[in-house]
């Protein structure tokens, strides 16, 4: 009598379906990754940049236009969360001179999060020319916000920023 021996290769297929449903979806298209690839270049963090999008992405083909909402969104994102954190600093913090200095970065921040909230409007208009530009004007609103706190918890949450406002640039300028 012959003892059958189960197939554990039919078991194996499901695990192929589900990881190939995972996987396809983060891999992109050859010209978005293209895109994504000539942008993240020219920025000074290749690998960040490239995790913003690809994290992001809501398909795994997207343009230029699909590419800059996921910087407007995540600038925003960063912008709102940075403008929280700072306030809350600011209201617990009982030395005149430092709370002076942490308005700075709140101001810094509510006008940067204005900003992006401005570019996400011109970009649903489909007014390139105006995205860019509100792009190109977020990082002088932080710019003592930045250089006031560049060593602290506060720097790494600008250097977050500043990088975030960098991709959305140099998207802006393939429009």
């Amino acid at each position: 009598m012959a003892i059958l021996k189960p197939n554990y290769n039919i078991l194996l297929l499901p695990l192929l379906l589900i990881t190939l449903l995972f996987l396809i979806p983060v891999l992109g298209d050859p010209q978005t990754d293209e895109l994504i690839n000539k942008i993240c270049r020219s920025t000074e963090d290749y690998g960040f940049c490239y995790k913003v999008f690809h994290e992001n992405m809501k398909s795994p083909s997207t343009d230029i236009v699909g590419l800059a909402r996921i910087t407007i969104d995540q600038a925003k994102n960063n912008a709102s969360d940075n403008l929280n954190f700072v306030g809350t600093l600011a209201r617990r913090e009982p030395d005149d001179k430092q709370h002076y200095l942490l308005m700075q970065c709140v101001y810094g921040y509510f006008q940067t999060l204005g900003t992006f909230q401005l570019a996400s409007i011109y970009l649903n208009r489909r007014d390139f020319e105006k995205t860019l530009s509100a792009f190109w004007n977020a990082p002088f609103q932080l710019r003592n916000c930045m250089s006031l706190f560049s060593m602290t918890l506060i720097g790494a949450r600008n250097e977050q920023m500043r990088k975030l406002m960098g991709m959305a640039i140099l998207t802006g300028l393939n429009f």
